[in-house]
């Protein structure tokens, strides 16, 4: 069961306004609680309106008995604040009245006990000549008052258990099994969502699978552990092969610097080699130039960085 209560607390520049839901549904199957979705929805729009307003914060726990979300804000409230949480505490009222047994909603703050302390003086304003006749509180008015405190568990029973002269049947027949509510219709932008996800997901399988033809090890997973490669994917309309390139650039670089160090390397080194005897060389039997292999570390290494730098070296 989703519990859902609303609090007041009072402090110096007026009641701190707290609206808390906690608990699974349990209507359906995951994925197919209509009555978790809208719950789900009534929070999540409360957030979505009260996001980025001074003085508002929302949190989100993962607990044993289910996800528990609560959406607070403190005084003072600007009016439209508190049209948000009427909002919302009037579709709880809804789920809890059409839903009883899968969500319950109570209103814990000092308007809301006073408000069901009033039902209840309606109730009993009749005295005995209305005591035949339905009562004044639902079953699912009656649950709420219990769990705010307002009514007592017997009591509820005892309004609950009068019946009312419709309910009042033939003990042969037997009662019609409840209907169960029509399913709501999936909310469009929800939809659309979705597909969104999955048409961006295919896009990357194609690109992903383009690139393993160059490089067979490439793996977007192992790829997206790599921040800057995540931050780039996030970019409107940046290729997968243009963000790894880009995120592999120094890599690309330093490679390059390593073929072409590698490349002056063995120049030199084949220049320096012994000449062919027998007049087989077109150079003189005699090395009369000078011996790079003779060379210090750090003379060899200044002749690499001027040939990096396109000086042409000759001995």
């Amino acid at each position: 069961m989703i519990k859902v209560n609303y609090t007041e607390l009072d402090g110096p520049a007026g009641p701190t306004c707290r609206l808390e839901a906690s608990g699974h549904a349990g209507y359906a199957p995951a994925g197919q609680d209509i009555v978790c979705a809208g719950a789900s929805t009534l929070m999540q729009t409360l957030c979505a309106l009260l996001a980025g307003e001074e003085g508002t914060k929302s949190g989100v726990w993962d607990e044993p008995g289910g996800p528990r979300l609560a959406v607070t804000a403190a005084a003072p409230q600007k009016p439209w604040v508190e049209g948000a949480f009427e909002f919302a505490k009037a579709g709880f009222a809804l789920l809890a009245e059409r839903y009883p047994d899968n969500v319950r909603f109570a209103d814990l703050s000092g308007r809301g006990e006073q408000s069901m302390v009033d039902l209840q003086l309606f109730a009993s304003e009749g005295g005995d000549a209305a005591a035949p006749s339905a009562p004044a509180l639902s079953h699912a008015q009656a649950q709420q008052a219990i769990a705010s405190g307002t009514m007592k568990a017997d009591e509820g029973r005892e309004a609950s258990d009068v019946p009312t002269p419709a309910a009042v049947q033939d003990p042969e027949e037997r009662p019609a099994p409840p209907e169960r509510p029509a399913p709501l219709p999936p909310i469009p932008a929800l939809r659309e969502g979705a597909n969104t996800v999955r048409a961006l997901h295919a896009r990357w399988a194609a690109e992903e699978a383009m690139l393993r033809r160059d490089m067979p090890d490439f793996s977007l997973k192992q790829e997206l552990a790599n921040p800057e490669m995540r931050r780039l994917m996030e970019l409107p309309g940046m290729r997968m092969g243009d963000a790894y390139r880009l995120a592999h650039y120094n890599d690309a670089l330093r490679q390059t610097a390593q073929t072409v160090e590698q490349g002056v390397v063995e120049r030199i080194r084949q220049r320096s080699a012994r000449p062919a005897e027998n007049g087989t060389s077109p150079g003189g039997a005699a090395i009369t130039r000078a011996d790079v292999a003779s060379m210090t570390r750090a003379q060899r290494e200044a002749l690499e960085r001027r040939a990096m730098h396109g000086v042409k070296i000759s001995f």
